[in-house]
């Protein structure tokens, strides 16, 4: 009886739909629409960044079509509050499936929600201003909006950004380059402090690419934020992640072997 019912199960379990199983400490990129890079050259830049992922063993799911952007909502909402860390890579565009457009939904979007748990989530943005979306669908409300700050901007083209010290062994891929929507450090406010910069201008009000965080909630990262410049922004990605997944060994110059997961409390 006991093998017939086993069978039954295996039979049953057979006949569900196969779907997506989603799991803590996943990456997800999406390049269905694009902003300020061709879709051609994110999805190469992407590629690169999937190889890396998987060679360190972290789960990532890339989804590369704007057809897609409803599983990507619907990972977003599983992957909110799963006590692990998830990173959702954008190269651009900000999903109106996420944040509704015209910053319609100010508070409780399901990007929103997705860094406002202490699983510590992630945001990483190449290329254009951050959840300035597609033909400005949000224009400054979709940053002011995420992060609760209502003077928070991102200008300044051609802003020199000098790689830090800690770039080096986080991101060895990152070389200075010039930033067009560097993130404005000095307009921090609430609990939002930095987390790492790892390019920056001369006084350090300006950072490209940066991790900022809530306090002990979520993160934004913009990195690389240039219009159609063919920087190495998904070896960079990759390398940030890695990094924040606690799966970096790094020995600095004259300081004993320890990794960067011991030296900071990342989820």
């Amino acid at each position: 009886m006991r093998n017939i019912f086993l069978a039954l199960t295996l039979i049953a379990l057979m006949a569900l739909p196969l779907t997506h199983v989603f799991a803590a400490r996943e990456v997800v990129i999406y390049t269905g629409i694009t902003q300020w890079i061709t879709k051609a050259a994110a999805d190469e830049q992407a590629e690169i960044c999937v190889g890396m992922l998987e060679e360190a063993d972290i789960a990532v799911t890339w989804y590369d079509s704007d057809g897609d952007v409803g599983d990507l909502a619907d990972w977003m909402e599983s992957a909110t509050g799963d006590d692990g860390l998830d990173i959702c890579v954008l190269y651009g565009d900000f999903p109106p499936e996420i944040y509704p457009e015209g910053n319609t939904q100010t508070d409780g979007s399901i990007a929103e929600t997705f860094i406002e748990t202490t699983d510590g989530d992630a945001f990483i943005n190449h290329a254009d201003y951050m959840f300035w979306g597609l033909a400005g669908r949000n224009e400054e409300g979709g940053l002011k909006n995420m992060m609760d700050i209502d003077d928070i901007v991102m200008w300044d083209d051609d802003t020199a950004m000098t790689v830090t010290g800690e770039a080096s062994f986080i991101a060895p891929s990152l070389t200075d380059f010039a930033s067009d929507r560097p993130f404005h450090v000095d307009q921090l406010g609430g609990n939002w402090e930095v987390e790492v910069s790892l390019a920056q201008n001369d006084d350090g009000t300006r950072a490209d690419p940066i991790i900022v965080r809530d306090g002990n909630l979520g993160r934004l990262i913009p990195v690389i934020q240039t219009n159609g410049g063919d920087e190495p922004k998904g070896a960079v990605a990759a390398e940030i992640i890695t990094y924040l997944m606690g799966l970096v060994a790094v020995e600095p110059a004259g300081k004993l072997s320890t990794t960067w997961a011991d030296l900071k409390a990342v989820q």
